[in-house]
């Protein structure tokens, strides 16, 4: 099995005070851009007296990769050695570096950084992947704000997600102020239940702000109130989050409609469809999407999980009728070989690439290169979906 690399290290770290963000550094990038300062770890495979010099001008921390590395006489910065996964960290990436452990909260390889704000969150649903926490963490905030001036500022996507962000008010819309300063060319990805944008006065805030690159991500769990709140068990919540629709169409905002194929959605994203040809035309993009197994989503694995291989004719015909209205259609996170030759050029390698793996079944697929793979939580119970590796070139047309 392939699988991605993890998003967190332990490791030696001496001399250091307190946790701190850095922006990462490698020798190459250093003589090629001249930058350096106390914000930057300089990144070396190993070390030798020919850097004493490089070392001194006011790094903020120093990686050494080599754990059999000799190690610099340098007792005011920072020392972080004998990683245990080395090559978790390149240069590039933004780290936080507390005692004994580093996590990379950017990295500049990866195909879906995001800004965590809060584990907060008003619903409770069946099949979510990062179930919420009633804690204090107004602390994120901070660190994203951190993090904003330390990412690549050609970054071409960058995610906010909780949690539920709209849940921080003015915080948030500060957030994207800062975003929109410090990330100008930047899109950002926001997923938000959008039940704040009920009040239009929300809306006109965040269309104050002017940043002319902002995707909705909001889901759609049905047709009627009873199959939505169902799965966001909250009342109320279809109703709102149906306002905050037109609302937010009303403001010209960019929205993704995010559909999670669970068993009941499965069973009517035709119908599914069909609502939001009329009533929802107004949406850029609809995502449906395979289900990330861990959360409540593990919980509710009997109510939630189905094999999408067995749904293949009405994720296709449900795609037809959405691209019939020209409403652009993607799917998320669901492999290739769960789906109909037709949908292969709609289907994203959306998988974050540190939650990502592909079964050993998989090297016989001649298409694992375009696949998304699957989540590494597909295990237990979830592990025993069919895997029917792709092995030939089916002449097929287009069905679109």
């Amino acid at each position: 099995m392939r699988n991605g690399v993890p998003l967190k290290t332990t490791a030696n770290v001496d001399f250091l005070n307190s946790s701190q963000l850095y922006k990462v550094i490698d020798l190459q990038e250093f003589v090629s851009t001249g930058q350096f300062s106390k914000k930057h770890c300089l990144l070396l495979h190993e070390y030798s007296a020919d850097l004493s010099e490089i070392l001194s001008i006011g790094w903020g921390a120093i990686i050494i990769t080599d754990n059999q590395s000799e190690r610099p006489n340098i007792a005011r910065i920072p020392q972080i050695t004998k990683l245990e996964l080395p090559h978790a960290i390149s240069t590039g990436d933004v780290i936080l570096v507390s005692q004994n452990r580093i996590d990379i909260l950017y990295r500049r390889k990866s195909n879906s950084n995001l800004l965590f704000v809060t584990e907060n969150c008003d619903h409770k649903c069946i099949m979510c992947s990062q179930p919420p926490k009633e804690i204090e963490d107004s602390w994120r905030i901070d660190e994203c704000h951190q993090l904003l001036d330390l990412i690549d500022q050609d970054v071409q996507v960058l995610g906010i997600s909780g949690g539920e962000p709209t849940l921080l008010g003015t915080d948030f819309l500060e957030l994207l102020k800062h975003a929109k300063e410090a990330l100008p060319f930047t899109m950002l990805h926001i997923l938000t239940n959008g039940c704040a944008f009920e009040e239009y006065d929300y809306v006109a805030k965040v269309s104050q702000i002017s940043h002319q690159n902002i995707l909705w991500g909001i889901p759609l769990y049905g047709t009627t109130p009873q199959q939505h709140d169902y799965h966001t068990q909250t009342i109320g919540s279809f109703n709102k989050t149906m306002h905050g629709l037109y609302n937010l169409g009303h403001a010209r905002e960019r929205i993704e409609l995010r559909i999670v194929l669970t068993l009941p959605i499965a069973q009517n994203i035709v119908s599914i469809a069909d609502f939001i040809q009329r009533n929802l035309p107004f949406v850029e993009t609809v995502a449906l999407m395979g289900i990330e197994p861990i959360g409540f989503a593990k919980a509710n694995y009997e109510t939630v999980w189905c094999e999408l291989i067995t749904y293949q004719d009405n994720i296709l015909e449900s795609t037809r009728r959405l691209l019939s209205s020209g409403i652009n259609t993607v799917l998320y996170n669901i492999p290739l070989c769960h789906l109909p030759d037709e949908l292969h050029n709609l289907a994203a390698q959306s998988i974050s690439d540190w939650k990502n793996s592909y079964r050993d079944e998989c090297n016989e697929c001649i298409k694992i290169d375009q696949c998304c793979g699957f989540f590494k939580s597909h295990r237990q119970r979830f592990g025993e979906q069919r895997i029917e590796p792709i092995q030939f070139k089916r002449s097929t047309t287009n069905a679109f």
